[in-house]
């Protein structure tokens, strides 16, 4: 009988452990935030800064998804409120195409446009921005619950980048958004740890 029970225990020890680490990851990138993140529909009271980052996110049937739309119209509010020099979009070539798209049939000028088509990740579109634009500092419009995790893995790529909130609604995939988040933030805090080990 004990074990029965002992091998009982081993065959759940593969799923807590993953868990464990998750809900640890997760407490450690969002319950530690050391400022509290602006938000856009705020900016004048932001410091001018080179650039405002976009990472991309769903775009789905050539339709971009309400948390894209939010992203970018949070860098046009940063940019015509003269906080950024230029816009950086950043994803899936898919993503960067319709990104463009938005910002150019909203006036802003092809010049000020930069593209990174290598986005795949937060983190890799962080040390993307940082090899691309060494020494240039940048607002990354984002949402809330992104804040922590984007902070962190721009300070882990040497960016220089502060996270700026772009909700202007709820949304619908709040609960899975969340969710997600907690895996996520696991992988963040692997890739933020291990990067950093590398570079040092």
């Amino acid at each position: 009988m004990n074990g029965k029970k002992r091998h009982t225990g081993l065959w759940f020890l593969p799923g807590i452990l993953p868990a464990g680490f998750s809900l640890f990851s997760y407490r450690k990138l969002h319950g530690k935030q050391k400022r509290a993140a602006a938000d856009v529909f705020f900016c004048e009271a932001l410091k001018k800064r080179d650039g405002i980052l976009v990472p991309g996110a769903l775009v789905k049937n050539g339709i971009i998804g309400a948390q894209l739309k939010d992203r970018l119209d949070g860098a046009l509010r940063l940019y015509r409120a003269s906080i950024g020099k230029f816009i950086l979009i950043s994803g899936t070539r898919k993503e960067v195409k319709f990104m463009k798209m938005y910002l150019l049939f909203r006036g802003i000028p092809q010049e000020n446009i930069y593209e990174d088509r290598e986005g795949l990740d937060t983190f890799r579109t962080m040390k993307n921005t940082c090899s691309a634009f060494p020494g240039k500092s940048f607002y990354v419009c984002t949402q809330k619950l992104y804040v922590p995790r984007t902070d962190y893995l721009a300070e882990a790529a040497g960016l220089n980048a502060h996270a700026v909130i772009s909700d202007s609604v709820i949304y619908q995939s709040r609960h899975k958004d969340r969710i997600r988040e907690y895996f996520a933030a696991s992988k963040a805090l692997l890739e933020g740890v291990v990067y950093q080990w590398i570079r040092h």
